[in-house]
């Protein structure tokens, strides 16, 4: 059936290298993805202040003819993916995916993927830093976080507007930790001073660097051979993606059923 157009867009913004009209095109739609199911072409130029070719342009890299065929695909595919979340994350249960999570306490594991959740509702935005594949990895957990209403991005160094603040969660995928010493070294940790952020690597020694702007800490076993990681981070996205929308969103969904 192939991915719905959020995700086509999601997957362009995180591989593209450029920061252009197309780039910003892409951020404009997932921070304001709600309003984009009732926004007519000429409310997107004026509220994203972008050249109406541009946009006309990407739309056309996308396959569309003009804005009401890409308007009309993002309002079906949005119907198609909640319809797709309330099926998926009301039937899984977290505990099948715990057993795929090495860890050693699951009380207090289970503790933070709550108090992660409810950071995550709290917070603006999302941002992802990581390796490629890890990153890539987490389309899933963008998709369904941006259908919800949560702006999800995953950083470029090269976006002016990603500075990190007190409404931001910040999750970084480094297996070695050397994406996370990439980061600070380009940045420093002030910038994540304020930000709440989770680490998820497999390198145990990073627990005694000095690290305090990190609020939330896994440390998973393996040999950096990515595999194992790579499972684990899909199993624990997913745990947050479940736990996330029975939580704060489940009420809502029931109610909004019954009034069709």
């Amino acid at each position: 059936m192939g991915d719905v157009l959020l995700s086509r867009i999601i997957k362009y913004l995180n591989g593209t290298l450029f920061y252009d009209g197309y780039y910003q095109f892409c951020t404009f739609v997932i921070a304001n993805y709600h309003r984009m199911i009732e926004y007519t072409f000429a409310q997107v130029c004026k509220e994203s202040d972008l050249d109406p070719r541009t946009i006309l342009g990407f739309l056309n890299y996308l396959g569309f003819d003009n804005y009401e065929d890409f308007h009309r695909k993002l309002v079906a595919d949005d119907i198609l993916r909640n319809d797709q979340i309330r099926a998926r994350l009301l039937s899984m249960s977290y505990r099948d995916l715990f057993r795929l999570i090495e860890v050693n306490d699951y009380d207090i594991f289970m503790d933070n993927i709550v108090s992660i959740c409810h950071d995550i509702y709290d917070a603006d935005r999302v941002i992802i830093v990581g390796g490629l594949f890890p990153t890539s990895i987490a389309v899933e957990f963008q998709t369904d976080l941006i259908t919800l209403g949560k702006n999800v991005v995953q950083y470029h160094a090269y976006d002016p507007n990603i500075k990190f603040d007190e409404n931001d969660f910040v999750v970084f995928f480094s297996s070695t930790g050397r994406s996370l010493r990439d980061f600070l070294a380009k940045k420093s940790l002030g910038h994540l001073s304020k930000s709440k952020t989770l680490l998820i690597t497999q390198n145990q020694l990073l627990e005694n660097e000095n690290l305090s702007c990190i609020k939330y800490f896994f440390s998973l076993p393996g040999k950096f051979d990515g595999i194992s990681f790579n499972y684990q981070i899909m199993a624990i996205l997913d745990l947050i993606r479940i736990i996330y929308y029975q939580e704060y969103f489940v009420e809502y969904t029931e109610e909004a059923l019954e009034s069709r």
